[in-house]
C-alpha cells in the first residue's frame, strides 16, 4: 500500500527560462538562415526537455513499509529518527554539515527537506537526506512506516 508519492519534476521557470534560451538562440541564428535558426532551436529544445524529464522524473515513495527515493532504498525497520528540516536547516545539511557517508537526495528548486536517521549501523549510512516539497506528509509517512515495522504485531509475521 502506497501511503506516500511524490514526483520531484522541474518548477515552470525552468521550463519558461528554456523556452526563453530557444527564442534567444533562434533569434541570434535567424540572420544567418531561417532553416539553421529552427534546426538550432530545435536541437536545443531536444536535448533540454529528456534532461529535464530525467532530472525531474526522479520518485520518492514509501510502500509497504519501504521508503523508495531514486536509487535510495531504506526499510521501515532501519529508519530511526526524522526531522523536518527547514530553509535555513536544509541547506546548512545539504553544505557544511553533509556527512560523506549521508545518502543525499538533492534538488536545488526544493528549499525544504527531511533528514531520516539511519537506525541500522550495517548500512554504513548516518542519515538519508530528502529534498521535498511536502516535508511534513513525508515525515508522517516515514514515522507511520517505521512504526508499522517495529510494531510487535509486525514482528509475529
Amino acid at each position: 500500500m502506497v501511503i506516500y508519492d511524490e514526483r520531484l519534476s522541474v518548477p515552470l521557470r525552468w521550463w519558461l527560462a528554456a523556452l526563453a534560451a530557444v527564442a534567444g538562440l533562434t533569434a541570434a541564428l535567424l540572420p544567418l538562415s531561417p532553416l539553421l535558426a529552427a534546426a538550432g532551436g530545435t536541437i536545443l529544445l531536444l536535448a533540454l526537455a529528456p534532461a529535464f524529464g530525467s532530472y525531474g522524473g526522479v520518485r520518492i515513495r514509501v510502500c509497504d513499509g519501504v521508503l523508495v527515493a531514486g536509487p535510495i532504498v531504506l526499510r521501515g525497520e532501519h529508519v530511526g529518527a526524522v526531522e523536518i528540516l527547514d530553509e535555513a536547516a536544509a541547506f546548512a545539511w545539504r553544505t557544511r554539515l553533509a556527512g560523506p557517508r549521508a545518502r543525499l537526495l538533492i534538488r536545488s528548486y526544493l528549499p525544504r527537506a527531511v533528514r531520516v536517521e539511519v537506525a541500522e549501523p550495517s548500512l554504513l549510512c548516518p542519515y538519508v537526506y530528502l529534498s521535498t516539497r511536502r516535508p511534513t506528509a513525508l515525515a508522517a509517512a516515514l514515522t507511520e512506516a517505521r512504526d508499522h515495522c517495529t510494531s510487535p504485531a509486525a514482528g509475529s509475521r
